[in-house]
């Protein structure tokens, strides 16, 4: 009898394909760091159903827990362990409050307060999320600034993903590298068709 299988079913035999040789290499180098950028990702979307800004940072993993040690001044006898069984209890209060000394936004000349809503850990990366309180962000001028890593390396780069509504009610969006030199962004969410990436 012939396998059935659908262009979905090859997708995730690739999938466990490239992923095995991905985990068969690392092993073969024996887990040589091979983490030799420095990037990070913040997403933040007005949603404008919730009138706040909900936002997702994608980070390394190692960067994070390097960072949550200096900013705590944690020493080596503290084990932070994110996303194991044996987490440090602290993690996400400490995380919540690195995030708030490195990441401000002022939107509608209203500086935001983040609540945090939680992570989600996957080996290598993590995902972290806030969330604004409430506030007017139709039309509104955007001013970001990120400084994640900076302290811990100085190539650090950060990508910033802004999504807005201009004033006539259509998606606006922004995107920018922020980096030691040029950590803040500022965007008028006016026009999308001069505001819009191509990326």
């Amino acid at each position: 009898m012939k396998a059935f299988t659908t262009p979905w079913h090859r997708r995730v035999k690739r999938l466990a394909v490239v992923t095995g040789a991905w985990i068969a290499l690392v092993t073969a180098l024996g887990f040589v760091d091979l983490h030799d950028f420095h990037f990070s990702r913040t997403d933040m979307r007005w949603n404008p159903q919730t009138q706040t800004v909900q936002t997702t940072l994608r980070v390394f993993t190692d960067d994070l827990e390097l960072a949550l040690r200096n900013h705590h001044s944690l020493g080596e006898e503290v084990k932070i362990w994110l996303g194991d069984d044996k987490e440090w209890p602290s993690a996400d209060e400490a995380i919540s409050a690195w995030l708030d000394a490195n990441l401000n936004l002022s939107l509608a000349d209203s500086t935001l307060a983040w609540t945090w809503v939680g992570k989600e850990i996957e080996l290598d990366v993590s995902y972290l999320y806030l969330e604004s309180f409430p506030v007017p962000g139709r039309g509104a001028t955007w001013r970001v600034t990120n400084r994640l890593f900076f302290h811990e390396f100085a190539d650090q780069v950060n990508e910033v993903y802004l999504q807005g509504i201009n004033k006539t009610g259509l998606a606006a969006e922004k995107r920018e590298m922020l980096n030691w030199e040029l950590p803040t962004l500022v965007w008028e969410s006016v026009n999308p068709e001069t505001d819009a990436t191509d990326d």
